[in-house]
């Protein structure tokens, strides 16, 4: 269902409607002309009510400059910055900002080029925007920017002093990077010195044993860290070490990594088991013959 056959859709504020409304594939005054009418009988920091499809109730109170960041044209964007918009409002569901959004998606009809992203969040930051702030799941920008692979965004977030040792659900954005084999994120964050690279989840994992049992099997994030000066052998507290996790999930191209890299064959788990035992179990054929 498109935004116009929304059964309360005249219900909704004209700037919500001008935003709804832009034709993306316009240019020059045309494209932001119904926006820029709707602006001047408003702001750019009122609070925009969305309205259920169902009971035609408010079940959203958001800024406008989120619903653009969502609907990620550039050009709209840029005009309520230009036109006042607080890139710090958030939305009332789960307390977003503008970054947020930004960092995200891509969503569906966007029409934003990476370039355009950071150049955007520079200009949130020049007016004032927390690169830091938490959503109501201590999810930052930092987090998002890791989990979708936005290097450029990265480095405007760094060079704003966005905290890289930041948690979300018990991972920062260091070991977002390395299990979703982010190779730019990671690297990044290896060189900013204000990220902490010996950090542990709650069963000893290290970023290196999170690169290992990384989503894709690429040896980079893996090289990265060991390059990092990461201890290719330190176990968790399982008493696995990175080469075993790498075996464990059928990763024969960072197995092979890791064993050039020195990883040591014959240490024993606490289960008493070594890597090739590991492979054994799993019956993972390529990964043994790497050893």
């Amino acid at each position: 269902m498109s935004r116009q056959d929304h059964p309360f859709y005249d219900k909704h504020n004209d700037v919500l409607k001008a935003l709804w409304s832009v034709d993306k594939s316009a240019s020059g005054d045309a494209k932001l002309a119904q926006l820029k009418t709707a602006l001047a009988n408003s702001s750019a920091k009122d609070l925009l009510d969305i309205y259920d499809e169902k009971s035609g109730e408010s079940r959203a109170k958001v800024p406008p400059l989120i619903i653009a960041c969502f609907e990620g044209d550039y050009d709209v964007i840029k005009c309520l910055l230009d036109n006042g918009a607080d890139p710090n409002q958030t939305e009332s569901e789960h307390d977003l900002t503008a970054i947020h959004i930004l960092v995200d998606g891509p969503y569906k009809g966007q029409t934003l080029t990476e370039s355009q992203r950071a150049d955007l969040l520079k200009q949130m930051i020049a007016k004032g925007a927390d690169v830091n702030h938490p959503d109501k799941h201590q999810l930052r920008p930092i987090h998002k920017v890791a989990i979708n692979d936005r290097p450029e965004c990265l480095d405007v977030l760094l060079e704003a002093k966005a905290d890289p040792n930041a948690v979300f659900l018990g991972e920062r954005a260091i070991s977002i990077a390395a299990r979703q084999n982010r190779d730019q994120i990671l690297q990044r964050l290896v060189n900013c010195s204000a990220t902490q690279r010996d950090v542990k989840n709650e069963t000893g994992g290290t970023v290196l044993h999170f690169a290992a049992a990384g989503m894709v099997d690429s040896p980079n994030c893996v090289d990265i860290l060991i390059k990092a000066g990461l201890d290719v052998n330190i176990k968790d507290q399982r008493g696995n070490t990175p080469l075993m996790v790498a075996c464990f999930f059928n990763k024969p191209n960072i197995v092979k990594s890791l064993v050039a890299a020195g990883a040591d064959k014959t240490i024993q788990n606490n289960e008493g088991k070594d890597a090739a035992a590991l492979c054994d179990e799993r019956e993972n054929t390529e990964c043994k013959a790497a050893l």
